[in-house]
This record gives structure tokens, C-alpha cells and sequence, in this order.
């Protein structure tokens, strides 16, 4: 894992800009006027998405800390110039996976279960927890058991020369840790956010009424310019990277905040990797001298009520070169655009977007377009009734040689502790081929996850030395996986010929 890592991990802290929220005063200053439209346009785009998504949004505001139990569907068609055996085969299967969750006690079942031309496959079970792994296996008649704490010494089993983790950091993968704590959330706003954004100059702020054309609409606004050299933006980025590293609960959040990832990157790649927060500290700090920002940071946003409707941001990296955003939106209850143009360089990509609801009825078109020629296009068509929703959503993605088009159909009904939705995904192809994969989704609260029993017969495979691991798996695991699978190739033998 690359220094770098560490190095973004940390000024993520300091990126969201938006933390100077308790500016709600009559008479505000430049600087305040700024902050706070960038924050009421952000909670007036949330109150548009939970309105269009009310059922959703419902769901997953009920199940957010329940346990849910989880059905996903999976069959496909394919109709083009192949094998009639592959097509054949892959019209008449399925892969069905159920996921049984509870994140209060982080506990999980999961299985997995195929049909292949018409042929139950005996499904595939596991269950995790902080402590262990327990998976049942369709062809061996006792559950194996690994335990969080034996898993480098299993790894040792197979490889002498091992050296990762010791564990498998199921408490990590469970959520356990890894996740900011309100408490400290209100902390690194406090401190940090906030100094940030105490630290920006007043006089770096100015304000002027404009009248600009917006979708065609001609709108009084108040415009908002932020200008920062990069003399400023060293000071300040100096400054709070100072008081971090001094900072011992600082310290304390970004360990325990990037442990689990650590964690899981050593179990993936077997090394042993750790953080050592000072030296990543004073990496930061040195790399601030080498920052080139000889225009400095300009930002200007024209606000309506305190809703921006439009942009012109700029980052210069170079004498000649410059990040660039300009563009525009309107953001009504019913109907949402925007026009956006990202350039960088000799390159530009530009983003539209035309939202409209009525009656129940929503219509979107979204495209992409780089350096003047369209690459992507999306087109839906959405209608709610009593709840329900039911939806026509097309891709179309534009290449010179080879254009695809995806089509996404289906329905949705979201309750109070369940719901389920239908969808069908069809594949257009160049050749003249298509395919179709359906997905039946179902979910459900549920009082708790099932776990074994402990009088059921397991087999603590973290327990065993080299020699007994060894004739398990040569006695007991290999012959009845095989003989499983001898048995399943028989029966698909009779349904191909």
C-alpha cells in the first residue's frame, strides 16, 4: 500500500467545505452568503430526491439498524449467433442468493443456490460473525469452522513463509469499527471544518447583484466571488495539518477510522502493512511547498433564495493550464436542469440534464458529451400509483465502433417492513445479439439471523495442525466433493442429450 494512501485518506477530513452551516444570521457577511447557499442548495437537492423517492427513502430510514432478510433472483436469456448448447443452458438456469443481516449483533447468513437446466444444485451456506466463519457445504455432512483469531495460523498451515494478518478482521468487515461516531463527527466539524472555514480572509468574499438568463428564464441573483491566492491556500492548508498532527484525538479518529481497511488489505495481499501517522503527517505538510496554484482558487456562484443556479469555478494548476467547471442549473419542485462543462486542458466534458414530474409521471434525459461528441445518453420514464413504482430506464452508450444499448425495466413495492421489485436488464449488441437478465429482489424485516446451533457437529479447522488439516481435506472433503460433482454432471448429461 502506497504512502499516497494514507495521504488522501487524510485530507478527505478536510475536503467537505461545507461544514459552516450555523450561519443563519439576517444581515451576512460575503463569506457567510456563500457557505450558506452552497448548503441550502445541497438540502434543497435532498428534499428533491426523498420527494420523487418517498417509499424508498421511508425503507431504508425504517430498516436502517433492523435485520433484514435478503432474496436476489438471478436468470438470464441470450438470443444470437453462439452455441445452442450455451444458449440453452443459460435460458434455463438460475442463481438465486439470500442474505440474512442483523448490524446490531453483526451477524450474517448467507446462501447461495443454483438451478442449471432444470437441475437443483444443493445450496451453499455460511454464516459470519465478529468471532468466526462457519460454512456448510452441500456434499460433507459437518459445518467447518474458522475463528477470526486462528486465521494466520491457517495461513501459516498452507504457506511457511506467511506474513499478514493474524486475524481476518471480521469485526471490521462486520462494521464494528471503521465508522465515525457522531460524537466525533461533531468533533472534526468543530475543529476542523470550522477552522477552515474561519481561516478563509473576509476579504476573499464579494457580493454584487446580477440579473443572468438561466433555461430561459431571466432571474435576479445575488452573485457571490471567493478568491483565493496560493499564498492563502498554503497558509491554510499548512496551518490545520499543523494542529492535526498535535492533535492526539485527531490521531485517534484516523487510526480507528482506517483500521478496518488496513486490516482487509493485509488479509487480501498477506502483507503486514501500518500506518504510522506521524510520518504521514509530515509527508502532508511537506507536500503542501510543492502545491502550484499560480491563479490561485476562484469560485463565483449566483444564487436565487439562497438556491445556486449557477456556477464558474476555476483551479489554476499552471501559467497555461486550469481546471474549469461552468455551467447552470434550475431546480423547481417539478422540473430539474442542468448544463455543466468540466474542462481540464485541451479536454471537456459537458453534463445535461432535463427532470420533470407531473401527475405521477417522471421523465428524465441525462447525457454526457466529451470534447463535443455525445458518449452517453439516459432516458426513463417512471410512474408511482398507490405506491408502487413501475419503470422504463434506456443507456446509450455511443462509441465509433461498437454502440451498446442498455434497457433497465421494472416495478417496485416498497411497505412498511417489506418490499420487492422486479427488473429486467436487455443487452442490445452490434452484432445483431441481445441478452436479458432478470432480477426478483425481496426483502423483509426479520426478528433475528439464524445461526448453527452449538450441538450441531462442526469441525474447527483453526484448531487443526498440518498433518490432520491435511487428512481432512484428502479423506473426508475431496472425495465427497467429488462424488457431488460426478452426480450433478450426470443429470446435466440427461437434460443436454
Amino acid at each position: 500500500m502506497k504512502k499516497k494512501t494514507w495521504i488522501i485518506t487524510i485530507i478527505a477530513f478536510f475536503v467537505v467545505a461545507g461544514g459552516a452551516s450555523a450561519f443563519f444570521l439576517l444581515n451576512k457577511t460575503a463569506k457567510e452568503q456563500y457557505f450558506y447557499a452552497e448548503i441550502k442548495t445541497i438540502q434543497h437537492i435532498e428534499e428533491l430526491v426523498e420527494s420523487r423517492f418517498e417509499n424508498e427513502t421511508e425503507w431504508v430510514k425504517n430498516t436502517g439498524t433492523k435485520a433484514i432478510d435478503s432474496t436476489y433472483e438471478l436468470s438470464g436469456e441470450y438470443i444470437g449467433d453462439t452455441n445452442p448448447e450455451i444458449q440453452q443452458i443459460l435460458s434455463n438456469s438460475s442463481v438465486a442468493v439470500r442474505m440474512a443481516s442483523d448490524p446490531k449483533e453483526k451477524e450474517v447468513e448467507a446462501e447461495l443456490n443454483a438451478t442449471i437446466l432444470g437441475v437443483e444444485i444443493d445450496p451453499i451456506k455460511s454464516y459470519i460473525t465478529t468471532e468466526k466463519v462457519i460454512l456448510d457445504l452441500p456434499f460433507y455432512d459437518q459445518l467447518l469452522q474458522l475463528k477470526d483469531k486462528d486465521f494466520g495460523k491457517l495461513m501459516l498451515t498452507f504457506d511457511p513463509t506467511y506474513s499478514g494478518s493474524e486475524d481476518l478482521g471480521l469485526e471490521n468487515l462486520l462494521g464494528q469499527n471503521g465508522t465515525l461516531s457522531e460524537e466525533n463527527m461533531e468533533y472534526l466539524k468543530d475543529e476542523y471544518i470550522m477552522e477552515v472555514y474561519e481561516s478563509l480572509p473576509e476579504e476573499s468574499f464579494t457580493t454584487s447583484d446580477e440579473t443572468i438568463d438561466v433555461n430561459g428564464k431571466s432571474l435576479k441573483t445575488e452573485k457571490v466571488t471567493m478568491k483565493l491566492s496560493e499564498a492563502e491556500v498554503k497558509t491554510i492548508l499548512t496551518d490545520i495539518l499543523q494542529k492535526a498532527k498535535k492533535d492526539p484525538k485527531f490521531k485517534t479518529i484516523v487510526e480507528d477510522s482506517t483500521q478496518d481497511f488496513v486490516d482487509q488489505y493485509n488479509t487480501a495481499s498477506g502483507s503486514a502493512e501500518s500506518m504510522d501517522f506521524d510520518t504521514v503527517m509530515d509527508d502532508l505538510i511537506s507536500e503542501v511547498d510543492n502545491i502550484k496554484l499560480p491563479n490561485g482558487i476562484n469560485s463565483t456562484i449566483w444564487h436565487d433564495a439562497n438556491i445556486i443556479v449557477k456556477r464558474e469555478f476555476d483551479l489554476g494548476i499552471s501559467e497555461t493550464e486550469k481546471f474549469e467547471i461552468v455551467g447552470s442549473q434550475s431546480l423547481d419542485a417539478s422540473e430539474q436542469n442542468w448544463d455543466y462543462t468540466f474542462n481540464m486542458a485541451t479536454d471537456s466534458l459537458n453534463f445535461t440534464g432535463d427532470l420533470s414530474t407531473k401527475d405521477g409521471t417522471s421523465t428524465d434525459v441525462l447525457a454526457f458529451s466529451f470534447n463535443d461528441e455525445e458518449v452517453l445518453v439516459y432516458n426513463g420514464e417512471e410512474k408511482v400509483l398507490d405506491g408502487d413504482r413501475t419503470f422504463e430506464r434506456k443507456f446509450i452508450l455511443q462509441d465509433e465502433f461498437e454502440p451498446m444499448e442498455l434497457s433497465w425495466n421494472g416495478s417496485s413495492s416498497h411497505k412498511k417492513d417489506a418490499m420487492q421489485a422486479e427488473h429486467e436488464f436487455s443487452f442490445e449488441m452490434p452484432n445483431s445479439s441481445s441478452a436479458i437478465i432478470h432480477v426478483n429482489e425481496e426483502r423483509k424485516i426479520i426478528k433475528n439471523v439464524k445461526l448453527p446451533a452449538e450441538s450441531e457437529k462442526i469441525v474447527d479447522i483453526g484448531a487443526m495442525d498440518a498433518d490432520s488439516l491435511e487428512q481432512l481435506m484428502a479423506e473426508d472433503i475431496y472425495p465427497a466433493m467429488e462424488q457431488w460433482g460426478m452426480n450433478i454432471a450426470e443429470q446435466f448429461e440427461q437434460e443436454l442429450y
